[in-house]
């Protein structure tokens, strides 16, 4: 994707958006936004991109 910060932004919101639903584990914001990184480094090591939908495609799909 052409920024990655936008990428680490949606994983991080995703793990807290998790945690916040399970009391009994925790995980800060901070930590959120490292294990994003670290999810976007084994993705891109593991020769994995992620990039936007086309729009076009979507459309179609939705018909």
């Amino acid at each position: 994707m052409d920024d990655p910060h936008q990428v680490n932004s949606i994983i991080a919101t995703a793990i807290s958006a998790f945690f916040k639903g399970h009391p009994d584990a925790q995980c800060g914001i901070e930590e959120a936004k490292l294990l994003g990184k670290q999810i976007v480094g084994a993705l891109n090591e593991a020769g994995l991109e992620i990039t936007p939908a086309d729009p076009e495609r979507r459309d179609a799909n939705s018909a």
